[in-house]
């Protein structure tokens, strides 16, 4: 089992680290000097945001890289990736009041000279740092506010890199505080650098260094619900996983561009891998069209979204749609060793035609006396909410709830979960924020 300590000790990480140069700073001067007036404390403000904001920033990049360590200190890469999204909002903020509040001395003297001071001049420090916030900000309004292509939108996040660099010579050549503060140069430089080569891992030369196992189609199933079952043979070792997890696939077919996604197996683990893929999107609308004999890259697996991960063997699983998929994982792999569980499995979708792994689970419910099964359609029966399942699972709010399905599906039933009264560390979600 995890240990829930460390699992959620990321966050504090980040915290502790993206502060350390703001302590660093502290011990140079009192704090009397640092604030004795409006224009000596705007300065402060604004050099803290800037220190915070570059050691957070360094961070992200890092975080970015989807390093296997993160899977430990965080509870699977999919909450690192929620950090990264949370902390990534407040690195932006942080950076954009750095140079607005250090402006403050300058509209003392004019407004004019508050604007030269925010704009481009001869001097290249501070260019550099008005590049990196330009960069920064326009990636930004592409991601949140225009829809692109995946493989467009994942190659404008490259730029993020580019802006970082200028960043790091921004802090290290503009003739602050980094300068003559070796404790504080020291740290932001390690930290820096460390973020450059985390870029150039990721994002320049993943290629070449990150490892990724080759497999090959060997079939494709059409299932209801415009549901298509991949299933893959490796070429060399197979890969072993938890029930539960997802990788990062790379079809090498002519019927998809050559870009990594994200699928949780459908599968046990075993020689064959298998994925259910739901046909919506520029991506996956085409995944039907994949040939028995078409290469496949893998890279993982990831994740912590598997009942054997949690010491309660008292749970409720539930699935929406597509959000199946990990739980038929979970399913096929019920063995002997996990006859203690006590699961009710609720399996959600529209209509009856929606159930595309129906006939197999209740197999499957035959051979697990401690498994019970409720398949549930939206048209029919309404959405599923927390008092429908509270009636049918009376102890549920002792039991470890894992929910896999749209978003707004598992946000609602967090919500409601958590106002019947299950603690926040019983419900589990699946989470594909990892972009």
């Amino acid at each position: 089992m995890q240990n829930k300590i460390l699992a959620r000790s990321g966050w504090y990480i980040i915290i502790i680290l993206s502060l350390a140069p703001s302590a660093f700073w502290f011990l140079e001067l009192p704090i009397s000097a640092r604030f004795s007036g409006a224009s000596e404390a705007t300065q402060s403000l604004g050099q803290i945001a800037g220190l915070t904001g570059m050691a957070m920033f360094s961070l992200m990049i890092i975080l970015s890289a989807r390093l296997k360590i993160f899977e430990k200190v965080f509870a699977g890469i999919n909450e690192a990736y929620v950090a990264h999204h949370f902390f990534g909002g407040l690195t932006f903020c942080l950076l954009l009041f750095h140079p607005l509040l250090l402006a403050y001395q300058y509209l003392q003297i004019s407004s004019r000279a508050a604007a030269l001071f925010l704009l481009p001049s001869a001097y290249w420090p501070q260019n550099f740092g008005i590049i990196a916030l330009l960069i920064t900000t326009v990636t930004l309004v592409i991601t949140f506010y225009i829809k692109l292509k995946y493989q467009i939108w994942k190659f404008t996040h490259k730029f993020m890199g580019l802006a970082f660099i200028f960043a790091f010579f921004h802090v290290f050549l503009i003739g602050s505080n980094v300068g003559s503060n070796q404790l504080l140069r020291t740290y932001l430089f390690i930290l820096g650098m460390v973020a450059i080569a985390a870029f150039l891992y990721r994002a320049m030369f993943g290629n070449y260094f990150i490892r990724r196992i080759p497999y090959v189609v060997e079939g494709v199933d059409a299932l209801p619900d415009k549901i298509f079952e991949v299933k893959l043979v490796p070429l060399g070792q197979e890969m072993k996983f938890v029930p539960g997890q997802f990788v990062f696939v790379k079809f090498y077919s002519n019927a998809l561009t050559r870009e990594a996604h994200p699928f949780s197996m459908s599968s046990a683990n075993g020689n064959q891998l298998k994925f259910g893929i739901k046909e919506s999107g520029d991506y996956t609308s085409n995944i039907g069209k994949l040939k028995v004999g078409d290469k496949a890259e893998i890279e993982g697996p990831f994740g912590a979204f598997s009942f054997r991960n949690h010491s309660n063997r008292k749970q409720a699983w539930i699935a929406g749609g597509v959000g199946v998929t990990p739980f038929m994982s979970m399913l096929r792999s019920l063995n002997g060793e996990d006859s203690g569980f006590m699961i009710d499995f609720y399996y959600c979708v529209k209509d009856e035609a929606g159930f595309a792994f129906r006939a197999e689970i209740e197999e499957i419910v035959k051979k697990n006396k401690n498994l019970r099964v409720i398949f549930w359609t939206t048209d029919t029966m309404g959405f599923i909410n927390s008092k429908v399942i509270k009636n049918k699972t009376p102890d549920i709010n002792n039991r470890d709830v894992l929910i896999c399905g749209s978003d707004i599906m598992m946000s609602e039933l967090k919500k409601q979960f958590l106002k019947q009264g299950i603690n926040k560390n019983q419900i589990h979600t699946e989470e594909f924020k990892l972009y």
